[in-house]
């Protein structure tokens, strides 16, 4: 699926992932986040490979948001807390970093909510700005988000580009996958991915200059309304 990729991020830089339907991008985050074991080839987080950590030391490092979010059956703190030992503090701490936390308190028993199976109670945008505050729980220093902003309406976006000021201040490796122009904006380097190879990598400018120069490049084909 991924084949020669080769890239690197110091802490506090930001990455965006994109490219078209199939490329690999959700493969990527699957391979960053140790999900999936690379055939060849290795997986570094500090130095060290990925897959020498215990799964249960390494999970609270990462946070993930996914692009097919699900939310356990249990309260909204517990959903923020990934189902592990609540810290109020810590869970409400996510929670405003995400911009949810006046939206929860909205929530007919609060952080006490139950959200139903799979959070079915809740909308699509409520689900994916609680997925959010699960991924900053416990302030994890890297987090994966696949296409964060697939159910967000316009106060969701804009809450989702406020946590990450709040990331690069405390210097997490971020992570997106996204073709939105608003979020791309606000990563420091871009990977471009085609049939699981990179095809463009570097700072996000000098990628944005190519992919420009490129589409100039390609001629108008006739009869497509252009």
């Amino acid at each position: 699926i991924l084949k020669d990729l080769n890239l690197s991020l110091e802490a506090g830089e930001s990455l965006g992932i994109i490219g078209p339907s199939g490329a690999g991008k959700s493969s990527l985050c699957r391979l960053l986040l140790g999900v999936w074991a690379p055939t060849s080839g290795v997986v570094r987080l500090d130095g060290a490979n990925i897959f020498d950590w215990e799964p249960e030391k390494l999970g609270p490092h990462i946070g993930y948001l996914p692009q097919d979010l699900e939310l356990f059956s249990g309260t909204v703190a517990e959903n923020i807390a990934r189902l592990g030992e609540i810290n109020s503090e810590q869970v409400v701490e996510a929670a405003m970093h995400a911009g949810v936390h006046e939206m929860i308190l909205g929530f007919p028993k609060g952080y006490d909510t139950l959200v139903g199976e799979g959070g079915q109670i809740l909308s699509g945008g409520q689900r994916q700005r609680i997925g959010l505050a699960r991924a900053l729980h416990g302030q994890p220093c890297m987090i994966v988000l696949d296409e964060p902003n697939s159910n967000l309406d316009e106060a969701g976006e804009k809450a989702l580009l406020n946590s990450w000021s709040g990331l690069k201040q405390r210097r997490a490796t971020l992570i997106v996958v996204s073709h939105k122009k608003a979020l791309l904006a606000e990563v420091d380097k871009i990977v471009m991915l085609i049939n699981g190879q990179i095809a463009m990598y570097g700072p996000r400018e000098a990628v944005f200059r190519k992919v420009k120069e490129v589409q100039m490049q390609q001629p108008i084909q006739p009869g497509n309304g252009n």
